[in-house]
């Protein structure tokens, strides 16, 4: 089933973006393509100094955004679909991952499928892709949430397996994180927590197995083979990486864990220092700048901080709290259905969560359990956290957060599937304890374990896929209230009115735009045209502004120049040169404007 799903994910990410189209630069693109256009690729991504970030990852793989889309402007868009295709991709793998749907059977299987299927399918649908498709930069926002997401994977499968290997490449994913979204510094703590599960999740194993042992070796085992059969019972259910740890522990080598726990420690730490003291030299200060430029530690206030805090947990729920030009259209101005489906997906939400926590605390580890939970909440809580301290709250941060939170309920299936596994294997044991002597007769009388809770489990999770993909094309079709779409609009159709209008643009003609209600600066007078030339120069084609028509110079043509008038909606330009040069009249101008 996983390349049909992986099929399925592309048509989706296609169909749900087809609306989204760049076709011209402005504001934070058109900036960071000015250095683009001028530097090469080591000044680009390393620059001496910097205002107040340093994002080298995320540099790098710009410029080579840059150079594959090349002078091709109106494929931004789809290349920004195409990472976030790639992305949910990733996390179509993170859930199967979570669900341990490779670890099962029969119907529990094609269940964890879809429950997998339709977390990335989510994410692909949520509203708060639209600035990681509509801007140039989505690529940094797309990049830091699947590092950090990654980050959250690797360390589950670190509390998991206690293979160093996982634990390492968490350590690389927060290395990169640092250098492509600061924000996310504040993932530190899950480094620690995750040592934590792993030195409770060996503690409890050991202990386990040291009960089985004495309850096989008492009734089930004959002394010929005690051995050989006490062995196969203690490292029965674990893997390889498992098994190998409870040995190292009997054996004597828990001094060298501790020294592994220390050097592990260790890493985060010393990354942290590294960004901090990297930033005092590059950037010429520590601490990382806030929204547009501000400073954190002049912005912050506690009251609003919290109320952002709380706006995104409404977000995640399916509320759009703030205001129309930050996420399109506010909760209060939704149609009922609207209402009614969301407070819909809380009932099945409720079920779900309460379901699953009357199974959990039946569990013999309830310690672990507990943390390895608070390792997908503290994420969350922490994603939330470093996006509220600013001087406002845009929906492109709460993207990870709500993608965290589908993965935490793909989790939640994978710990119900593997609590009934469980169950199971120690009703068998009971009955027939040379079961566990052949691991692979276990798994198979397994298979025929009642999964019908599990399944309702997955069911309902679909039901909140169906009730909440209306609401989120709702807000979806509100994107154009949003205020960088008002911006995107404005330059699309300059490019519509200029260089997609005519041939033989650059180096030819010069625009003319009265008025400038629209506040475009002089920078993107020299610059606008520049990304759609292969030298980089817009061959002297610039954008210049204008009262009257007076201004115009005297050597302006009717084929050496487009003259431009901005619309009544605030959100396009309308061509009137032919009325300017005397070759069309004055009537259809008026019905447009």
């Amino acid at each position: 089933m996983v390349l049909p799903a992986l099929f399925a994910l592309i048509l989706i990410g296609l169909f749900v973006n087809r609306n989204i189209q760049i076709r011209g630069l402005y504001g934070d693109d058109l900036y960071l393509w000015s250095y683009y256009g001028e530097e090469n690729f080591w000044e680009y991504t390393f620059p001496m100094k910097t205002k107040g970030n340093f994002r080298p990852f995320y540099w790098a793989l710009s410029y080579l955004e840059f150079v594959i889309v090349g002078r091709h402007v109106n494929y931004y868009a789809l290349f920004n679909t195409v990472i976030n295709i790639a992305v949910a991709f990733m996390i179509y793998f993170f859930s199967l991952g979570f669900t341990k749907t490779l670890k099962l059977k029969g119907r529990e299987m094609a269940a964890g499928q879809l429950v997998s299927f339709f977390t990335a399918a989510m994410y692909l649908c949520s509203h708060f892709a639209g600035y990681q498709i509509g801007q140039v930069l989505g690529l940094l926002e797309t990049m830091a949430l699947s590092l950090a997401l990654s980050i959250l994977y690797l360390l589950y499968r670190f509390s998991e397996s206690g293979q160093s290997i996982y634990y390492g490449l968490a350590c690389i994913c927060y290395f990169l994180v640092l250098f492509t979204h600061e924000r996310f510094l504040a993932l530190f703590p899950l480094f620690y927590l995750s040592l934590l599960l792993n030195r409770i999740r060996v503690k409890s194993r050991s202990t386990g197995s040291v009960s089985k042992n004495k309850l096989y070796s008492d009734e089930s085992l004959n002394e010929k083979g005690f051995e050989k059969q006490q062995t196969s019972v203690a490292f029965g259910n674990m893997d390889f990486g498992e098994a190998k740890e409870l040995k190292g522990s009997k054996s004597g080598s828990g001094k060298k864990s501790n020294s592994d726990d220390v050097l592990k420690a260790a890493i985060p730490l010393l990354e942290v220092m590294f960004f901090f003291g990297i930033r005092r030299i590059i950037a010429g200060q520590a601490m990382p700048v806030g929204t547009a430029g501000t400073k954190v530690s002049e912005t912050f206030e506690l009251g609003q901080a919290f109320m952002y805090a709380l706006q995104q947990v409404q977000y995640i729920f399916g509320v759009n709290a703030g205001a129309a030009y930050l996420c399109g259209i506010n909760w209060r101005e939704m149609s009922l259905w609207a209402h009614l489906l969301v407070y819909g997906s809380w009932i099945v939400l409720f079920v779900m969560i309460f379901y699953y926590i009357s199974e959990i605390i039946k569990t013999k580890d309830p310690l672990y359990d507990i943390l390895q939970n608070l390792l997908f909440i503290s994420f969350i809580a922490l994603c939330i956290g470093c996006s509220s301290i600013t001087v406002r709250l845009e929906t492109r941060w709460i993207y990870v957060s709500y993608t965290a939170a589908l993965l935490y309920i793909c989790y939640m299936f994978g710990k119900l599937a593997e609590a009934k596994t469980a169950k199971s294997g120690r009703s068998q044991a009971v009955d027939n304890p040379e079961a566990h002597v052949d691991n692979r007769s276990r798994r198979r009388k397994t298979e025929n374990f009642p999964a019908g809770n599990v399944i309702c489990f997955a069911v309902m999770f679909i039901l909140y896929c169906g009730l909440m993909i209306p609401v989120e094309q709702l807000y979806r079709s509100n994107f154009r209230n949003i205020f960088f779409f008002t911006e995107l609009d404005r330059v699309n159709s300059l490019a519509d009115q200029t260089i997609g209008k005519y041939q033989n643009f650059l180096g030819v003609r010069q625009t003319y735009i009265f008025y400038n209600n629209y506040g475009m600066t002089d920078f993107y007078g020299e610059y606008f045209y520049k990304p759609y030339d292969p030298e980089k120069t817009g061959q002297g084609s610039e954008v210049h502004f204008i009262n009257d028509v007076s201004e115009l110079p005297e050597h302006a043509s009717y084929d050496n120049s487009v003259i431009l008038l901005e619309s009544s909606d605030q959100r396009e330009y309308i061509d009137i040169t032919d009325q300017i040069f005397g070759k069309a009249d004055w009537d259809a101008i008026t019905q447009k404007g």
